[in-house]
């Protein structure tokens, strides 16, 4: 008797636990495409903007301050593809504030790209 108790437990346990897990593998997330790059005459180019800890800036992995920073987003903000990726040590306040501030500078459309998994 005891061994048919055992046995339908187990058995519940392990039905339950199929069944609480099938919804994890209906929701699991599909892979996002890139946006296509913009089509023209000439091809744009892709600005890759960095910030970092301390006001640092990056430019397709080059460091560059701010100043020199404004003036190429003033010169090619409108025809580039701007994407700014901001270090994960900025407090969500510095990634608005530097957001914020990219668009200021001229640069058409701005677009945030956040590391998978965040």
């Amino acid at each position: 008797m005891n061994g048919l108790v055992l046995g339908l437990v187990g058995l519940t346990l392990l039905v339950s636990g199929a069944t609480a897990a099938l919804p994890a593998l209906w929701l699991t997330r599909a892979p996002q495409p890139r946006p296509a790059p913009k089509e023209g005459a000439a091809a744009a180019t892709t600005l890759w903007l960095v910030r970092g800890a301390g006001r640092h800036w990056f430019v397709n992995g080059e460091p560059i301050t701010a100043v020199a920073l404004a003036q190429l987003l003033k010169s090619e903000g409108a025809t580039a593809d701007v994407r700014f990726l901001p270090s994960s040590a900025l407090a969500i306040g510095e990634v608005s504030d530097a957001l914020s501030w990219l668009r200021r500078q001229g640069a058409a459309a701005v677009v945030l790209e956040l590391p998978e998994g965040r």
